[in-house]
């Protein structure tokens, strides 16, 4: 019995070798095809369409490398997705978002929204230990890296490259020796992130004690890196952006551009002359395609399927039948990966900030399944409070179990900062006016966030200030703010208050104020406050016509309390939102005022739009202010004239101690949006606009109001918008303006931050 089982055995075996040999002469070996994709920004959508081409075709790849867009693209792919999916990715991520680090301004909390309100300007610089300081690179990537980390939060955990159901490499530059640095295990979404680093526009990534930056720079075409890693074949797509001619290159942009084409195109030569007779070599062709034109996504997919097909003679002797092809596709899928439970959860912090602040702003629980989507507006949250340079997490094993790593690393570059402000306005007859200030913001003093920030201005309008803002928990929801400023403006006597028949002129109004309030952060866009304030001032003649001006010394004092509503999605230029401010002083005599008088203003804008790209918008203003049983003196007035505040006037031509006005504007932007974070927009706009001031409040009315309107184009520049623009009110009385900055706020508006 024991010799037939050995027959058997013996039968058995010899028949499944020839079994095996018998499939092995109808089913040779195929040949390894590596798939290599360049980078070139928006161009590298081609790759989706070469990749889609080729499963029609049923052509597998058994690994991938790629530098840049390449690496972004090769990466999703070698995680698993399709050809569909991938498109289907490309369709929908916001690439204006992906370079900008900018959270959207209504998800920002008060504090930050507030620092608008000083200077529309965009010029800043940053300190640390005394010493200006820049980023190394406009965007530091926040951004980037959450979008990649959505899109491979299914891979993440892997973290040898060679486990991805297709093998990936992606290729970056180290910065300080220009060589390339090639990431096979590690970290997938530094990979992208680091191969994606284009110099200048996003900042390096510090990565195994090396400061990478784009892999174009030392292999744009990563021929080398697919040979390593077996290829018998392989499948090259260049999309490489071609040199421009002198003609076509213009300001510094232009000439970076094309140093960095210089670069890219040399190394991509010399990688392309290594391809073999067996390679295939395809260049879709994207001639007036840039970098940064992903809003032509569409055409260069098309460019890169088509190139494909028009190779498919070539490309036919790689395919494999539909057995084989349904097993690759078997083999493309990702194993389950169930979230992990988060045992513990730890914070690495370097900034002045405490922990809690963070911990705080975490709500994943301990316990609890991780949620990656939670996770993701968490750390959003986070980056909003604008102390840190790169917020990002990720997930350990060690003795104490799973652990939710929260990494929060502060600005290398210092989060002091000093913002320069011009605001400028004139009518084109010789009357103007003109100041020039900055202001300087500490933040992160101390473990709650608390910050000093101070402002100095001189020009038409003089003031300086200074305030402490400090937190009083780790929500940052209840604060203090200690104030002390001083303000120097102008008030003219033209107004209801006046009698210019025998004396006209100005006055000189100075007010030295103290302030003590405390406050509550109903809401990221939900602010109220309440304290005490005293002030000294005087009012001295500055131009005299006629009769002598009166000239006196004041003494105000009371409560105060303010509210604050913002949720514009940009202060100077809305599209959508609704913003509304109003103080309330009650002035009192025992509190070391004058007289017993209350003074109250508000301000409240809308903005709606619509259109193809919501171009076209409609907002809405209305200011007014009011002083009750307040004496006839010019600390007590407000004021209308000027651009937006009756155009047609002269700036801040009216005063009186009732004020009422409302406007209405259309504004369309004409220039197409920047995914650069330099976006210089133009719109042509116009106003309808009425207004007026009265002595009394008895005497306040509808009829009286003085109609006004403008028609004007604005840049939205660096230094603040600039204005040009023609005002004409009802009574013929007309200006053409200049203005730098923001005139929509005159002397006598003080918002708090």
């Amino acid at each position: 019995m024991g010799r037939l089982i050995q027959k058997l055995a013996f039968f058995l075996l010899c028949f499944t070798q020839s079994i095996s040999y018998a499939f092995a002469e109808q089913a040779p070996q195929r040949d390894r095809v590596v798939l290599v994709l360049a980078g070139g920004g928006a161009r590298g959508v081609a790759h989706v369409g070469v990749i889609r081409a080729l499963e029609e075709m049923q052509i597998p790849i058994d690994g991938v490398a790629g530098t840049s867009m390449g690496a972004l693209v090769g990466g999703l792919y070698a995680t698993g997705l399709n050809a569909a999916e991938l498109k289907d990715i490309i369709d929908a991520v916001a690439w204006d978002e992906a370079f900008q680090d900018s959270i959207e301004r209504n998800d920002l909390p008060q504090r930050r929204k507030s620092d608008d309100y000083d200077y529309p300007s965009s010029l800043k610089l940053s300190f640390k230990d005394g010493k200006t300081s820049l980023p190394l690179g406009f965007v530091q990537g926040q951004q980037t890296r959450q979008i990649i980390k959505e899109l491979v939060q299914d891979a993440e955990y892997i973290s040898d490259f060679d486990q991805f159901p297709t093998p990936y490499r992606a290729v970056a530059t180290d910065l300080e020796t220009g060589q390339a640095y090639v990431f096979k295990k590690g970290d997938i979404v530094t990979a992208m992130r680091a191969s994606m680093s284009i110099p200048g526009l996003l900042a390096p990534v510090e990565h195994d004690d090396r400061l990478l930056v784009d892999g174009g720079l030392a292999m744009n075409i990563p021929v080398a890196i697919g040979r390593k890693m077996g290829a018998d074949r392989l499948i090259v797509i260049d999309i490489g952006t071609p040199l421009k001619r002198r003609e076509d290159i213009a300001g510094v942009l232009g000439v970076t551009n094309q140093m960095l084409g210089f670069l890219t195109r040399r190394n991509s030569l010399d990688q392309l002359a290594t391809l073999g007779e067996r390679d295939v070599l395809i260049t879709p062709d994207l001639k007036g395609v840039g970098m940064l034109d992903f809003d032509s996504a569409q055409f260069v997919y098309d460019q890169g399927y088509e190139a494909t097909k028009a190779m498919k003679d070539t490309l036919q002797v790689l395919a494999v039948d539909d057995a084989q092809w349904s097993h690759y596709l078997a083999s493309r899928h990702l194993p389950a990966n169930p979230s992990p439970v988060i045992d513990y959860i730890a914070i690495d912090n370097n900034s002045q900030l405490s922990d809690e602040l963070i911990r705080v702003r975490i709500n994943q629980q301990t316990g609890e399944p991780f949620n990656h989507d939670l996770m993701a507006a968490d750390i959003a949250d986070v980056y909003a409070l604008d102390y840190w340079e790169i917020i990002d997490y990720k997930l350990q094993q060690d003795e104490r179990g799973t652990g939710l790593l929260i990494r929060a690393h502060t600005k290398a570059w210092g989060t002091n900062e000093l913002k320069v402000g011009i605001n400028m306005v004139t009518d084109m007859d010789g009357t103007s006016d003109f100041n020039l200030g900055g202001s300087y913001l500490l933040k992160g003093i101390n473990g709650l966030g608390g910050e000093v920030y101070t402002r100095a201005q001189m020009g038409d309008t003089i003031l300086f200030s200074g305030e402490l803002y400090q937190p009083l928990d780790v929500h940052s929801r209840f604060f203090v703010v200690p104030y002390l400023g001083y303000r120097d403006h102008e008030v003219l006597t033209i107004g209801p208050d006046f009698d210019d028949d025998n004396s006209a002129g100005s006055w000189r109004i100075r007010r030295l104020r103290a302030e003590v309030a405390g406050g509550i952060n109903l809401f990221d866009n939900t602010q109220l406050r309440l304290g005490l304030f005293r002030n000294i001032g005087e009012y001295r003649v500055d131009i005299e016509i006629g009769t002598e001006l009166p000239e006196e010394k004041f003494d105000e004092g009371g409560v105060i309390t303010s509210f604050l509503f913002d949720e514009l999605d940009n202060l100077y230029f809305p599209t959508s939102g609704s913003f509304f401010y109003a103080d309330y002083e009650l002035n009192r005599r025992d509190l070391g005022a004058d007289r017993n008088f209350e003074r109250w203003q508000a301000i409240a804008q809308g903005a709606i739009s619509f259109g193809a790209e919501e171009a076209n918008t409609l907002i809405f203003t209305a200011r007014t202010g009011q002083t009750i049983h307040a004496s006839n003196e010019p600390q007590n007035y407000f004021q209308l004239g000027g651009l937006f505040n009756l155009s047609g006037v002269g700036q801040n031509f009216f005063s009186g101690r009732q004020m009422a006005f409302a406007m209405a504007q259309y504004q369309r932007r004409l220039s197409d949006a920047s995914l650069l974070p330099i976006d210089m927009p133009v719109y042509l706009g116009a106003s309808l606009e009425g207004g007026q001031l009265w002595s009394q409040r008895s005497e306040v009315s509808s009829s009286d109001l003085i109609v006004a309107g403008s028609v004007y184009l604005v840049l939205d520049s660096p230094v603040g918008p600039i204005y040009l623009a023609y005002g004409r009110t009802e009574e013929s009385l007309d200006a053409l303006y200049l203005s730098l900055g923001w005139p929509f706020l005159n002397n006598q508006t003080r918002m708090g931050r």
